[in-house]
C-alpha cells in the first residue's frame, strides 16, 4: 500500500507540473486571464488604472525555474520492407494484374517468375516472395474475386449482398496466412537475401502473426486451448505440448464408440474370413460368386463397409483439429518438448525444431513408425491377405511422411497425432489384436482338427471352428486264455 500512495502521489505531482507549464491549462481561449494569485505577504490589488506590486523576480532571488511539459513526441508507424526497383521490370506483368485479377493467380505468376529467378539471381528471387508477401498481406488481395463474384450475381458494386461481405472478410484471412507461411520459406531458402534481411530488421513476420493471432482470439475454439494453456501456468515446457494430450484425449473419448463399432465390424470380418475362402474356392470363376459371398454376408449378419462409416465420421475431428492448432500458431511458437527448442536446434537448423510452431524431422520419423505399428496391429487372415496389408501400411506411412514433409506442418500438429496414434495403438491391440491372438492359440479340444468325413464344423465367436462332437467308442477288453494268464498254450501237433 505504501508504495502505491508513493506511485499516485508521484504521479499527482507530474501532473500538476506538466498542467503548470501548459498554455491550455494557464488560460483557456476566449476567456480573460485572472491576475496571478499572490502570496500571503502580497498587498491588496491596485486600483484600476495602476500598475500593482510586481511579483518578485523568482531568477534573480536564485530560484529554480518551472519545469515545461516535454512535447511528445509522434509515433512513427513501423516500417515495412520495400521491394527492390532494380527489379520492378521483372514483375511489371504480375504487378500490372494486381487490381483485376484472382488472388490466386497473381500469386501464381509470381511464383513462376520466382522459380525461373532462383537459378539466376537468388536476390531477385528473394525479392520476387517479398513482392508476393506484400500483395497478399495489402488491402488490394482479392479485388479481381470480388468483381468477379459481383459480375456474375450481376448485382451493382455498392449494392449490399451478405455473400459480396463475407468474401470481403474471408479474403484477408486468406491472403494473411499465404504471407506467413512465403514469409517463413524465404526466411529459410534465402536467408542472406536483402529481402530476409529487411523482413528480420522490420519484424515484420512478427507484426503480421500478431494481427492475425489478434483476429483468431475471438473464436471459441482458440479459447479452449487458451484456457487449456493457462490452466498450467503458460509454462513453455510443459503447458502447450500438455495442452495437445489433453486435446488428443478428448477426441480420443469423444470418438471412443464409433472405434468400437469399427473394431467390431473388423472382428466380424476376421470371424467369416474362413466360410468366405471356402465360398472363393468352391465358386471361382463363377457368376454367382458376388452373390454367395452377400449372402454369407447377411447370414453371419456382417457389414462388410460398417468398418468405413466410422473413419468418415473421424474425418470432421481431425480437419477441425488442424485448423484449431493452426490457429493458435502463434502461441505454439513459445512452446517446448523434449529435443525441440533444445541446444540441438541451433546445431541441426531446419532438422530440429527451435519451439512447437516449426517442423521437426525426429517427431516426424517417430510418428511415421507409429503410423506403421497402428496398421500392423490389425491381424491379417491368410498369407495373402498378410502381403497387402504389408504393402498397405508401407505405402500409408510413405504418404503421410511425404504429405508432413511437404507442407512441413508445425512439430504441436505432429504431437497431436503422435499422442493420437499412442492412444488408437493401444485401443486397437486390446480390442483386435489380443483377442485374435487368443482364438488362434491352439487348444485341446481343438487339436484333433475336422472330422474324417472331411466336413468342417460351424464357426464360433473367436473366428475357430467348433469340433464335432466324436461317437463314444468303448475299449474292447483283451481275452485271456482258458487257464488262466499264466497257463502257456498247447503245441500243435506234428504230421507224421
Amino acid at each position: 500500500m505504501r508504495f502505491a500512495f508513493q506511485r499516485i502521489a508521484a504521479l499527482s505531482t507530474l501532473l500538476a507540473l506538466l498542467c503548470a507549464g501548459s498554455p491550455a491549462c494557464a488560460q483557456a481561449p476566449g476567456t480573460q486571464s485572472e491576475p496571478p494569485v499572490s502570496s500571503a505577504k502580497a498587498g491588496p490589488t491596485a486600483p484600476k488604472g495602476q500598475r500593482g506590486p510586481q511579483a518578485p523576480n523568482s531568477q534573480a532571488q536564485g530560484a529554480h525555474p518551472k519545469p515545461q511539459a516535454a512535447k511528445a513526441q509522434p509515433v512513427q508507424p513501423p516500417r515495412d520492407p520495400t521491394p527492390n526497383p532494380k527489379y520492378d521490370a521483372i514483375y511489371a506483368p504480375v504487378t500490372a494484374e494486381e487490381a483485376a485479377a484472382r488472388g490466386a493467380t497473381v500469386l501464381e505468376d509470381f511464383s513462376k517468375i520466382e522459380k525461373q529467378q532462383r537459378d539466376k539471381d537468388m536476390q531477385a528471387a528473394a525479392d520476387g516472395m517479398l513482392r508476393a508477401v506484400l500483395y497478399a498481406s495489402g488491402p488490394t488481395y482479392g479485388a479481381g474475386d470480388i468483381k468477379d463474384r459481383i459480375r456474375d450475381l450481376h448485382i451493382e458494386p455498392t449494392a449490399s449482398n451478405d455473400e459480396i461481405k463475407d468474401l470481403r472478410k474471408s479474403l484477408p484471412k486468406e491472403g494473411e496466412l499465404h504471407a506467413v507461411e512465403t514469409l517463413k520459406e524465404l526466411t529459410r531458402t534465402f536467408s542472406n537475401s536483402d529481402a530476409a534481411i529487411q523482413v528480420h530488421d522490420t519484424k515484420f513476420l512478427e507484426r503480421l502473426e500478431q494481427r492475425i493471432d489478434r483476429r483468431n482470439s475471438a473464436t471459441w475454439y482458440y479459447k479452449i486451448l487458451d484456457a487449456l494453456v493457462a490452466m498450467t501456468g503458460r509454462k513453455p515446457a510443459f503447458s502447450y505440448w500438455f495442452a495437445l494430450v489433453l486435446v488428443a484425449i478428448f477426441v480420443a473419448i469423444v470418438t471412443y464408440p464409433i472405434k468400437i463399432k469399427m473394431f467390431q465390424s473388423q472382428r466380424e470380418m476376421q470371424r467369416i474370413q474362413p466360410v468366405l475362402k471356402e465360398i472363393q474356392e468352391k465358386y471361382k470363376g463363377k457368376p454367382e460368386l458376388q452373390e454367395k459371398i452377400m449372402e454369407c454376408y447377411k447370414e453371419h449378419g456382417v457389414n462388410p463397409f460398417a468398418s468405413c462409416l466410422p473413419m468418415f465420421i473421424q474425418l470432421p475431428f481431425m480437419f477441425g483439429v488442424y485448423y484449431v492448432i493452426r490457429q493458435y500458431e502463434y502461441h505454439f511458437a513459445s512452446g517446448t518438448f523434449l529435443w525441440v527448442g533444445s541446444s540441438l536446434s541451433h546445431k541441426y537448423p531446419g532438422i530440429v525444431a527451435g519451439n512447437l510452431a516449426e517442423f521437426d524431422v525426429p517427431m516426424l520419423c517417430i510418428y511415421s513408425f507409429s503410423t506403421y505399428l497402428a496398421m500392423k496391429l490389425t491381424p491379417p487372415t491368410d498369407p495373402q491377405a498378410a502381403q497387402q496389408q504389408q504393402t498397405m501400411s508401407i505405402m500409408m506411412t510413405a504418404m503421410m511422411f511425404w504429405m508432413f514433409w511437404t507442407y512441413k506442418w508445425s512439430s504441436a500438429f505432429i504431437v497431436y497425432w503422435l499422442v493420437s496414434n499412442m492412444i488408437s495403438s493401444w485401443q486397437q491391440y486390446n480390442k483386435i489384436y489380443k483377442p485374435n491372438k487368443l482364438a488362434a492359440s491352439p487348444t485341446p479340444a481343438l487339436a484333433a482338427g475336422p472330422s474324417a468325413s472331411g466336413k468342417g464344423g460351424s464357426l464360433n465367436r473367436n473366428g475357430g471352428q467348433k469340433p464335432q462332437a466324436q461317437p463314444s467308442v468303448t475299449p474292447k477288453k483283451p481275452t485271456t486264455p482258458v487257464g488262466g494268464a499264466s497257463q502257456r498254450p498247447r503245441p500243435r501237433k506234428r504230421k507224421r
